[in-house]
C-alpha cells in the first residue's frame, strides 16, 4: 500500500488512470520459481508467455533473468526480436504463425506443430530448402481430465484401426530427412491442481517413449500453475491452491526420477510457459472516482478506467483494494457496485463494497497483470500509462498514455 502523498504525486506527474509494474516483486517471483525447480530438476527454464502480458519492460526483464520467449503470432515474434532474442530461445507456439513461421525455421528456432495442416506448410518449405534443417517439435492435445475439450494441438488419441493425428504428423515429418523432431509440447487450460499435472506429466511420458528413439532435446509442459496470491483473493478459488514447491515435486522430481541417471548433456529441457504464474500479482491499476449515483436503492460508483483495463478476473473474482481519499465529502456505502467508464451494463469492476468513499478518491486494484493491457480494446477511450516501480521504490514511465492519433492513425479520413 502506498503513502497518500506518493499517489498524489503519481497522478499529478502520469495522470489517471494508470498501471504500476512492480519489477523488484515480479523478479523475486520468477526466480523463486526457477530456482525452485532447478533445486530438484537444474535443466529447467520458464519461457515466458507473451500474450499474457507483452509489456516490453517485462520482456526485457524476463530475458536478463535468462528466460526464453514463448510467441504465439508474428506480431509477438518480431517483439521478441527487437528485444534481441535469438531464435534459439524463442518457443514459437500458436494456431496462426504467420509468414514469421518460415524465418523463424530458417533461422534456427523451433516451432511448435499445432495441426496437420501446419505441418505439411513445414514439409513444404523443407522441400524447399534442402539443404537447411528445420527443426520442429508437436503441441500434442491430451486428456489429463480438465472436464472439456481442448482446440488446440495435435490429437494423440488413436483406437486399434486408425492412425492419430499426431501419428500422421510424425509420418510427414519423418519423410523429409531435414526436418528434425526435437521435442514435445503440450499446454492444457483451466487446468491448475496437482492431480491434473501428475496426469500431464504421465501422459507426455508415455508419448515421448512412444514416438522417439532417442531422448528429445526438451519437454515442454506449458502453463497452468496458480500464481502467489493474496489470501482475501486465493480464499475466493476455494480448496487447496498448490505451491511451486509442490507443483515442482511432481513435474521435475518425475523428470529427475526419468532422466537423472542420464549425464546434464545428456537429459532433455523441463520447461514450462507461465504467463499468469510470475506476472499476475506484479501490476497494479490505479483508478478515480468520477460520479457516485443511487439508482432504486442502489449505489453505483463509476470510475475512469474499466474493466477493459483489468482483465476477466475483475468480473469473476473481487480483486484486491486499496482506497485513497483524496476527495472531500465521503459517504458511507454499503454493499456498493464499482463499474467503468464504458456504456456497458456489464461493465462491473468491484461489487459489494461496503466503506467510506467520495468522487476524487483513487482506488488501487491489485492482481491486474494478466490478460489486461494486452486485452483493454480502443473502446471509448484509449489505453492509459504504465510505470515501472523498482526495488528501491522509484518509478519510471514504460508505456506512455495512448491518444487520439495512437487509435486513429490507421484510418482513412
Amino acid at each position: 500500500m502506498y503513502k497518500l502523498n506518493e499517489v498524489i504525486n503519481l497522478e499529478k506527474e502520469y495522470g489517471s488512470p494508470l498501471y504500476i509494474f512492480h519489477a523488484g516483486e515480479f523478479k523475486k517471483n520468477y526466480m523463486d520459481l526457477l530456482e525452485t525447480f532447478r533445486k530438484i530438476y537444474p535443466k529447467y527454464n520458464i519461457a515466458y508467455s507473451y500474450k499474457t502480458n507483452y509489456t516490453p519492460k517485462i520482456c526485457k526483464l524476463v530475458k536478463e533473468l535468462g528466460g526464453l520467449a514463448e510467441v504465439v503470432s508474428e506480431m509477438e515474434y518480431r517483439l521478441a526480436k527487437k528485444i534481441g532474442y535469438e531464435n534459439k530461445n524463442i518457443m514459437f507456439n500458436g494456431p496462426v504463425k504467420g509468414t514469421a513461421l518460415l524465418e523463424h525455421l530458417l533461422e534456427g528456432g523451433v516451432v511448435n506443430i499445432d495441426n496437420l495442416d501446419e505441418m505439411k506448410k513445414v514439409a513444404i518449405y523443407a522441400q524447399e530448402n534442402k539443404t537447411r534443417e528445420l527443426k520442429i517439435a508437436f503441441r500434442v492435445n491430451i486428456d489429463i481430465g480438465q472436464g472439456f475439450i481442448s482446440r488446440f494441438g495435435l490429437d494423440s488419441y488413436a483406437d486399434s484401426s486408425i492412425y492419430s493425428e499426431l501419428d500422421e504428423a510424425f509420418r510427414i515429418a519423418n519423410n523429409e530427412n531435414n526436418i528434425k523432431i526435437v521435442g514435445l509440447h503440450c499446454h492444457v487450460g483451466r487446468s491448475r491442481g496437482l492431480t491434473e499435472w501428475k496426469n500431464r506429466v504421465e501422459i507426455m511420458f508415455q508419448l515421448v517413449d512412444k514416438y522417439f528413439k532417442n531422448i528429445p532435446e526438451f519437454i515442454d509442459f506449458g502453463s497452468g500453475m496458480n500464481s502467489v496470491m493474496e489470501p482475501s483473493l486465493a480464499m475466493q478459488f476455494g480448496g487447496h491452491i498448490p505451491t511451486y514447491q509442490e507443483y515442482a515435486e511432481v513435474i521435475a522430481t518425475a523428470m529427475k526420477s526419468k532422466y537423472g541417471h542420464l549425464s546434464y548433456e545428456e537429459q532433455p529441457v523441463l520447461y514450462t510457459e507461465p504467463g499468469t504464474t510470475v506476472i499476475s500479482g506484479y501490476m497494479s491499476f490505479m483508478a478515480k472516482v468520477e460520479s457516485i449515483k443511487n439508482v432504486k436503492g442502489k449505489t453505483y460508483i463509476t470510475f475512469n478506467g474499466s474493466g477493459g483495463n483489468m482483465g476477466d478476473i475483475c468480473h469473476l473474482k473481487q480483486l484486491p483494494i486499496s482506497v485513497y481519499h483524496m476527495g472531500e465529502k465521503a459517504i458511507s456505502c454499503v454493499n456498493a457496485t464499482f463499474v467503468g467508464y464504458t456504456c456497458l451494463e456489464h461493465d462491473h469492476i468491484y461489487e459489494d463494497f461496503t466503506g467510506e468513499i467520495a468522487v476524487g478518491d483513487i482506488v488501487e486494484f491489485r492482481n491486474v497483470g494478466s490478460y489486461s493491457n494486452v486485452f483493454k480494446p480502443p473502446f471509448i477511450l484509449p489505453n492509459c500509462a504504465m510505470i515501472c516501480e523498482n526495488s528501491i521504490g522509484n518509478f519510471e514511465i514504460i508505456k506512455n498514455r495512448e491518444t487520439f492519433d495512437d487509435i486513429f492513425h490507421t484510418y482513412i479520413f
